[in-house]
């Protein structure tokens, strides 16, 4: 039984991964910061199923993940946790949302990788899927592609800087594949007025994507099944 460690499980498409990779039979450690809705999980746990709760935002989850997983294989790490940013401009824009979303977003993946390191040198086959967004990318914000869409400096800027610690993670474990990985235009709170795909869609995707093995280290932001954007 292959086993997955998966963040965000609460709702949207961290939701629908962690419901489609449980009645995969897979083994999903499921970690979410919501304590009243861990509660509700806990009550109908599938043996299959190891919730964690943690908050990805403080460094306390490193030890905490570390001290539920211990040195379990795991196969597939999907870093899904994320939250929006509410400043559009300069004006509206503050360095505090600046900082809580990068926290999430970029530091929020690197304590996870930091909880699990040994993990990852013990297995070496591993593949982590980092959840970006085509607003990540760098190259299409100096061009304009997306000047017509409402989003945050916070997001754009967070979603950037884990594009940065995703290629820094590459570069010190070799052998093991680490996806920045856009789901879609996903219906969901954070949706943009272009969104044409629902959660249960891109999930089923990028779980079959992961299962006939063909998530690798791309040049760029990938989006399933072929379309790679510019850092």
């Amino acid at each position: 039984m292959k086993t997955i460690l998966l963040t965000g499980i609460n709702k949207g498409l961290g939701k629908e991964l962690f419901n489609q990779l449980v009645e995969k039979k897979y083994f999903v450690f499921g970690l979410l910061r919501n304590e009243e809705i861990y509660n509700e999980l806990l009550k109908s746990k599938p043996k299959n199923v190891e919730l964690i709760l943690a908050d990805i935002s403080n460094d306390n989850c490193i030890n905490i993940i570390n001290q539920i997983v211990k040195d379990t294989n795991i196969d597939l790490v999907i870093n899904n946790a994320g939250i929006g940013g509410e400043g559009m401009n300069l004006e509206s824009t503050n360095s505090t949302e600046i900082i809580n979303l990068i926290n999430v977003h970029c530091l929020g993946v690197l304590r996870i990788m930091q909880s699990i390191s040994k993990n990852l040198i013990q297995n070496n086959k591993t593949t982590v899927i980092n959840l970006n967004s085509r607003l990540g990318s760098i190259t299409h914000q100096s061009i304009g592609t997306f000047k017509n869409l409402d989003v945050s400096y916070s997001y754009r800027i967070a979603k950037a800087s884990q594009n940065m610690l995703t290629n820094c993670l590459r570069l010190e474990f070799d052998g093991i594949n680490f996806v920045s990985l856009t789901p879609g235009k996903l219906k969901t709170e954070l949706a943009q007025v272009d969104a044409n795909l629902s959660p249960a869609e891109s999930a089923k995707r990028i779980i079959e994507y992961w299962e006939q093995e063909k998530f690798e280290n791309t040049n760029g932001i990938l989006e399933v099944p072929d379309k790679i954007m510019e850092w």
